[in-house]
């Protein structure tokens, strides 16, 4: 049968992405999706986050070797026999030349753009919200955790951003970025609920003047996902230089939300093409 085969690596966010590329190009082309475990697995570190969503029906690839000196055979015996061509995206910014992309492929890469999804916004949205046995516990978490009103979501992400290494890649945002962020915000939504979101709150509350009342929701959760589904539960954001931030505020189908993100998403030493990244109105500071 032709499909169309997502290689899954990477976080949260970026198995969101990969899933959303893949989702998408199965949708236009008419074919069924696959999902492909065996490099998170490869990786050791890395497990399969999407299970608490409520996705497609895609089959799940865990068994047989994906990029092995024998899977890179199979792999250019079925292109040469017109079997599953494999699309790696050309870099980072969005890659026209998946429009042309048919069934039976497979997609390796990350694909950190709307563009590659947009055109199925309303399909993905739903794939991503909670199953029903998650729905239930997250509603009540809401109703106890977020206050009423307008209230913005601020990520921090400190953890592994402050390994060397990383941070050399990705950069840090400090204080100043959100003091930028909360500024421009408030300029265009008025006064709003602080709802904290971070796998650091000692160095926020050391760092960040922030309300009195601000909600530290990650103390009260118990996995990322919970984390990602409050967050888009409020009405504005401000994101870190996350992927999981970026999932958290583009789930928010609310028309009049306001998003602010960092100017510099990745180090400038990256090289990276951020122009397709950032969805279409989200500011940047």
């Amino acid at each position: 049968m032709k499909k169309i085969v997502v290689a899954l690596e990477g976080g949260l966010g970026n198995q969101m992405f990969q899933y959303a590329a893949g989702r998408a190009l199965s949708l236009r082309v008419g074919a069924p999706l696959t999902l492909d475990l065996r490099p998170l697995l490869r990786q050791g570190h890395r497990a399969y986050s999407l299970g608490a969503f409520r996705l497609s029906e895609a089959a799940l690839i865990t068994e047989g070797t994906p990029l092995g000196r024998a899977g890179k055979f199979r792999r250019w015996l079925r292109k040469l026999t017109g079997g599953e061509r494999t699309f790696k995206e050309a870099g980072f910014s969005y890659d026209e030349t998946i429009r042309h992309v048919n069934a039976p492929t497979r997609l390796e890469g990350y694909y950190q753009s709307e563009r590659y999804f947009a055109e199925a916004a309303e399909v993905i949205r739903a794939d991503f919200t909670p199953t029903a046995e998650e729905s239930g516990r997250l509603d009540a978490l809401a109703a106890r955790l977020l206050p009423p009103g307008p209230k913005l979501s601020l990520h921090i992400r400190r953890g592994d951003y402050t390994n060397p290494a990383t941070m050399a890649f990705h950069g840090l945002m400090g204080p100043d970025y959100y003091t930028r962020a909360r500024r421009l915000l408030a300029e265009r939504t008025g006064p709003s609920a602080v709802c904290v979101f971070t796998d650091d709150p000692e160095w926020v509350r050391a760092n960040l003047e922030l309300p009195a009342d601000s909600v530290f929701v990650s103390e009260h959760t118990r996995s990322a996902v919970e984390d990602l589904i409050l967050m888009s539960r409020c009405c504005h954001h401000i994101t870190a230089n996350s992927s999981f931030s970026w999932w958290g505020a583009w789930l928010n189908p609310k028309p009049g939300k306001v998003v602010v993100t960092p100017a510099c998403w990745f180090q400038p030493a990256a090289g990276l093409d951020t122009r397709d990244l950032r969805p279409e109105g989200w500011l940047q500071a």
